[in-house]
């Protein structure tokens, strides 16, 4: 019998006392075709509601697994704050990296932004399918990384004063070159973080971000990448005010 304490896999919403679950899809086809598991092989499963699951295969069909559940843990992996990302949209593996990491440091939200300088567009056709994409990689991401619960990924939006508002329930930071401020604050539990695209925020976005109350941070005396800056910000916050302690 194989026992995989690190393989991790999301499933269906499960209800008290119930103790059988399927697996099917994407996650059925790994177990199925990638791991090559075997009836009485061992993984673990969560359902987004702080809990995960011991389980053991008990059945394999072509395109399902059902699992039987064992233990239940309540595992404290999930940060104390509430982070909010209203990252800027870049290109294709640049923004997956994004959503790959910002899920394994623990953020709460992922709000996809459109801005002056941001190259990527999308419209009603492919939208569906670039949300469709990034959830599958916060479901892997979280899968790996030992999470219980996945980042909530919104639509994209318009970068205008609404938005910074409507985001901003606690304490802001809007990243830029031209920042003069840093991540000090009194400790907060509610945090939004603003990273440009490639070629950075307008002006007239960061006048907008002063007025909403953010603070214009300097992300230090080299040039970071799109894709880099939310790495180096939430590692900074969940060290200062999170769970990234010694």
């Amino acid at each position: 019998m194989k026992i995989f304490r690190t393989r991790r896999f999301l499933c269906s919403p499960i209800k008290q006392n119930q103790n059988q679950v399927t697996l099917t899809g994407d996650t059925a086809h790994h177990l199925i075709r990638v791991l090559r598991l075997k009836i009485g092989d061992r993984l673990c499963v969560f359902d987004q509601s702080g809990y995960e699951w011991d389980a053991e295969i008990v059945a394999k069909k072509r395109q399902s697994v059902e699992v039987v559940l064992l233990n239940c843990h309540q595992p404290d992996v999930e940060s104390p704050l509430q982070i909010t990302l209203l990252q800027s949209i870049s290109k294709s593996n640049r923004m997956d990296l994004v959503m790959q990491k910002a899920t394994e440091l623990g953020v709460h939200r992922i709000v996809p932004m459109l801005s002056k300088n941001t190259v990527v567009r999308l419209n009603a056709k492919n939208t569906p399918r670039k949300m469709s994409h990034w959830k599958k990689i916060t479901i892997n991401a979280s899968e790996q990384s030992g999470r219980v619960r996945l980042p909530e990924i919104l639509e994209p939006q318009e970068l205008n004063q609404d938005l910074l508002s409507q985001y901003k329930q606690g304490i802001g930071f809007f990243l830029d070159t031209t920042g003069t401020d840093n991540f000090s604050a009194e400790k907060a539990t509610n945090i939004t973080v603003a990273i440009g695209p490639e070629g950075g925020f307008s002006n007239d976005e960061k006048t907008m971000a002063e007025k909403s109350g953010y603070k214009i941070v300097k992300t230090g005396p080299r040039l970071l990448r799109t894709e880099t800056a939310p790495i180096m910000a939430l590692s900074i916050l969940q060290y200062l005010y999170g769970d990234l302690v010694n």
